[in-house]
């Protein structure tokens, strides 16, 4: 399945220091600079490298709370961390959310500098272990994200109300025939109409 290209305006993001500005580089330096003093002010008896060190290292910079929500309990969540049970199903989607919000700040990223690169993401058996409802809403994720996806499966059939449009391919085959049948689809967003060969 795939979803035709719709693209929309870069938005802002770090750039590389040749397409800064004077006063974007100015502040670049104004902070990182604040960072190094703070380290020095923490620990004034550490060396240089030491306090480079604790001033760009990132992972302190930010602090992220993951919760897992349960539709079927609202107002119910649990925080995540590495203790909590999750399902095999629950273990995919979160594998799947982190997945495509990667892919979708990387291509953003490329945005300025390349801004005819497919947001491509290709998926081998597609939502597996992943309940039917389910798969609409991480197709919805995918076309909020503006990422184009080619997702193989056995049993996805891929004409979720969300999903705008797709080209579906459904291949059939007989062990005792050689070659493969291909059917090609279009899903509008209401209706899957089977395409003339």
């Amino acid at each position: 399945m795939s979803k035709p290209t719709s693209r929309r305006p870069s938005t802002s993001c770090p750039s590389p220091s040749g397409l800064r500005t004077r006063e974007q580089s100015e502040q670049l330096r104004d902070v990182l600079q604040r960072r190094i003093e703070d380290a020095r002010r923490a620990d004034p008896a550490a060396g240089y490298a030491a306090h480079l060190r604790t001033a760009l290292d990132y992972r302190g910079w930010f602090a992220f709370t993951p919760w897992v929500v349960n539709d079927a309990a609202p107002g119910s969540r649990r925080k995540l961390s590495g203790r909590t049970g999750l399902s095999q199903g629950e273990q995919r989607v979160l594998s799947y959310l982190v997945l495509f919000a990667a892919a979708a700040a990387h291509f953003t990223s490329l945005a300025d500098t390349a801004p005819h690169t497919p947001r491509l993401i290709l998926l081998d058996d597609a939502f597996a272990k992943v309940d039917e409802p389910t798969h609409a809403r991480l197709g919805r994720i995918l076309v909020d994200l503006d990422l184009d996806f080619v997702l193989t499966s056995e049993r996805l059939i891929g004409n979720w109300p969300d999903v705008p449009s797709l080209h579906i391919y459904e291949c059939l085959r007989d062990p005792h025939l050689r070659g493969v049948a291909t059917l090609h689809y279009m899903w509008n967003g209401r209706h899957r109409r089977l395409m003339s060969v």
